[in-house]
């Protein structure tokens, strides 16, 4: 039998904050793109990447989206996709 993994390594919290880690890490390289190549492709990259966000935090059990999950499933949907909608409308509005 092999030994039982301790839940209190570096490695079992990224396990259990998989979709937040992978969303900083894209975030970072949002932040990058934003600043080494266009701010507008930066926007749009946000925008998806909340959409994306919503999406999983409507469809997976909360165990699963770690922290985050904050509030209810809808009202954490509603407010990802609100800001994924207004950011996708400053981004691709002309002369902003």
């Amino acid at each position: 039998m092999p030994p039982a993994r301790s839940p209190h390594t570096l490695g079992a919290a990224f396990r259990r904050q998989a979709v937040l880690t992978l969303a900083l890490s894209a975030l970072a390289l949002i932040v990058v793109i934003g600043t080494a190549v266009s701010a507008s492709l930066a926007g749009i990259l946000l925008s998806a990447l909340l959409l994306s966000l919503a999406l999983l935090r409507a469809l997976l059990p909360v165990r699963a989206v770690g922290a985050l999950a904050v509030r209810s499933r809808g009202l954490d949907t509603a407010v990802l996709l609100v800001l994924a909608l207004s950011i996708a409308a400053l981004t691709t509005s002309p002369n902003l």
